[in-house]
Formats: C-alpha cells, sequence, structure tokens
C-alpha cells in the first residue's frame, strides 16, 4: 500500500478509536495529539525512511487503549505494523507496577523498530508531563514517573538514533528542572 494512503489509514482509524480519550494533563488535550507527536518524532528521526514505524507510531495504544486487535490492525495496515504495536502494548491484565516491571525488562529484547517506537513514546510523554501535568500528580508521582522512563530508555534504547535520544534527554532533563522548581 502506497505510504501516505497508509499513513491517512491509520490517523483516521486512531482518531475514531480514540476520539473520547483525553491526556491525562490539566489541558486535557485530546489523546489523538500524543499520537501524532509520536508518530512526528519517528518520521523526523529516520528522515521519513520507515513508514513502518511512523504508522505503528500512530497505532501504539490502539490495543493497549481501545477494543482494537492486532488481528484487525494486521488486516488494515499489514503484519510488519502490527508486530511492532504488539511489541509494545502492555497487557493491562497485569497489575500497573508489574506492567512497568515488564517494560525496563523487556525493553532490551524487542525490534529496533518498538525500541525507536518506545523512545518517541517516552519522549512525548515527558514533554506532556512538563508542559500540561495531571493535576492529581504530586511531586513524588512525577518525580517517579520521570525516573522509570529514563530506566526504561537506558535499558535499551540507547544508541539507536541521537536525534531520538536527544530529544528525551532534553525532555528529562526539562522535567527534572520543572520539579526542582517546584520543589521550592
Amino acid at each position: 500500500m502506497n505510504p501516505v494512503l497508509a499513513f491517512a489509514r491509520a490517523f483516521d482509524f486512531v482518531a475514531q478509536k480514540h476520539a473520547d480519550q483525553r491526556r491525562k494533563g490539566a489541558r486535557a488535550e485530546p489523546y489523538v495529539n500524543h499520537l501524532a507527536e509520536v508518530a512526528s518524532l519517528l518520521a523526523e528521526a529516520t528522515e521519513g525512511r520507515d513508514p513502518t514505524l511512523v504508522i505503528a507510531g500512530l497505532l501504539h495504544d490502539a490495543i493497549e487503549d481501545t477494543d482494537a486487535t492486532r488481528e484487525e490492525i494486521e488486516a488494515l495496515f499489514g503484519a510488519e505494523v502490527a508486530g511492532v504495536v504488539a511489541e509494545v502494548t502492555d497487557d493491562k491484565r497485569l497489575p500497573k507496577a508489574e506492567r512497568k516491571r515488564k517494560q525496563v525488562e523487556h525493553v532490551p529484547y524487542i525490534s529496533t523498530r518498538a525500541r525507536l517506537l518506545k523512545l518517541a513514546d517516552k519522549t512525548s510523554n515527558l514533554r506532556a508531563m512538563v508542559t500540561s501535568p495531571p493535576f492529581d500528580w504530586d511531586l513524588a508521582r512525577k518525580a517517579e514517573y520521570f525516573a522509570w522512563a529514563k530506566e526504561v530508555i537506558d535499558a535499551g534504547c540507547r544508541g539507536l538514533n541521537t536525534r531520538l535520544e536527544s530529544w528525551f534527554d532534553e525532555a528529562y532533563e526539562a522535567g527534572m528542572a520543572r520539579l526542582e522548581q517546584d520543589r521550592r
């Protein structure tokens, strides 16, 4: 399938699937903004050379957060895209602490595409924590999230793409500075 057509179809798919979802931040942005940012980070970092990865970036939360299935994604967007999405999908049946632990443990063993996607996802999440943190999260919870995100990235996502890595590091440093400012 033509990559532009596939991207447009994927964007429409996630816009419909995530239509009623909002980000947790104070601005309560439409969730699709996060998906668009992840796809954009991946497109920029790879200079548009990996449409499969960019499309997987759009779809990365569909199985985890909507009624979409791997089979549905595979039928619509192909086995490669579905495979990358499946690699970054948490098992929501597990307790949150176990899901977080598994991300750290498994990230070194997932594909390069999935690790790049994980790096873009965490970058987007940290940026959002700086600009629009969840209103009901105290400083300790925010600090814990930043530490965990860094642990995931350091466990297996370094050395893959210098641009993505630098964007993650910038978001992490901005978040740490914001936390320090908020402590005062």
